[in-house]
């Protein structure tokens, strides 16, 4: 499903087209020629070096000597009341354009528009592309919750503060082992996120995180830290007895428990990786994932310093973490 863009500089569009990697937007266009046509060369020809600026842009090639390729060309021109079928001619969204001239003038400006969204269609109109906003708050605060009540790593910073609690610096030494919990997260997000926005990823991811979504909320009512990784954790607990040595320790546990309270966090960052965000924009949408994904944390480490003893229902956070990404999952499909 996921296709890695390869990017291509053409020299001969430097002054008239985006320069590589301005598109983030998957295009789609549909060019219909005719061999040994000479305006089909020219228009090929010009097609060809606006693939080499939009890293995005797929274009679909027709050769209308071919029977099913004509009766293709002749339903796109139906379907926007043209009844007199030339080449070469360039379909993209709900416009047509005809000969070089007119390709030449305005197949830019539609793909800067992200008008090629979708790929041309006989049957049906293709809406504007909103490229603006982000993802809802709401689904990114559910996936967060979701995330923050895996038991993972609250059993983690129960043994650390069970380690802690005769050094009576429980306060410094935890609060630095959530500092190195959120700053590892916010770092690994920032990464994963990197890597997700190289690949094209189609209008109905949303659809299919929202039934992954449904599969991790199953998965993680049975999710526990591999016992392969158990004694390492332990040891990295057992010298955390400084504020330096926890949050080293915290950073070093986030990225051992990723298998484990990974899944709602790769969700939401496909999610974000879906829309045209700035670098502040990601930044915050992240901050406040992670700040949400600590809070419990904070809260248990607070509850341990008033009430000395927390009692920690296990079982109800792995269910409530459950029902959460439950709930997101059928959201998302419904939207």
């Amino acid at each position: 499903m996921l296709v890695l863009v390869v990017i291509i500089v053409a020299t001969p569009l430097a002054t008239a087209a985006p320069q590589p990697d301005q598109g983030v937007v998957p295009q789609c266009v549909y060019f219909f020629f005719r061999e040994g046509c000479s305006h089909c060369i020219e228009a090929d020809a010009y097609i060809r070096q606006v693939e080499a600026n939009f890293t995005t842009l797929t274009v679909h090639r027709f050769e209308v000597s071919n029977a099913t390729n004509w009766e293709l060309m002749v339903s796109l021109y139906n379907s926007h009341n043209i009844s007199s079928y030339v080449w070469p001619v360039v379909f993209i969204g709900n416009e047509v354009l005809i000969d070089p001239g007119n390709i030449e003038s305005s197949l830019i400006p539609l793909l800067l528009n992200n008008t090629g969204w979708q790929c041309p269609s006989a049957n049906t109109t293709i809406p504007p592309y909103n490229p603006t906003g982000g993802p809802s708050i709401a689904i990114i605060l559910g996936m967060a919750v979701a995330d923050s009540l895996n038991p993972c790593a609250i059993a983690v910073l129960l043994l650390l503060i069970v380690a802690l609690s005769a050094t009576g610096r429980v306060l410094r030494t935890g609060g630095s082992y959530i500092a190195g919990n959120f700053v590892a997260y916010l770092l690994i997000g920032f990464g994963l996120f990197a890597i997700l926005r190289q690949f094209q990823l189609p209008y109905y991811t949303s659809k299919v995180i929202g039934v992954l979504s449904i599969v991790v909320a199953i998965i993680s009512l049975f999710s526990k830290i591999p016992a392969s990784q158990r004694p390492t954790v332990k040891k990295l607990i057992d010298g955390a007895t400084s504020p330096p040595a926890a949050f080293l320790a915290g950073a070093v546990i986030s990225a051992i428990e990723l298998p484990c309270t990974g899944g709602p966090y790769f969700l939401a960052l496909t999610l974000l990786s879906q829309y045209k965000l700035s670098q502040f924009e990601v930044l915050g949408y992240l901050l406040f994932y992670n700040l949400i994904f600590v809070l419990p944390l904070v809260l248990i480490l607070a509850l341990y310093l008033f009430a000395r003893s927390p009692k920690i229902p296990k079982n109800y956070i792995r269910y409530a973490s459950a029902i959460a990404m439950l709930v997101i999952g059928v959201i998302l499909i419904l939207m």
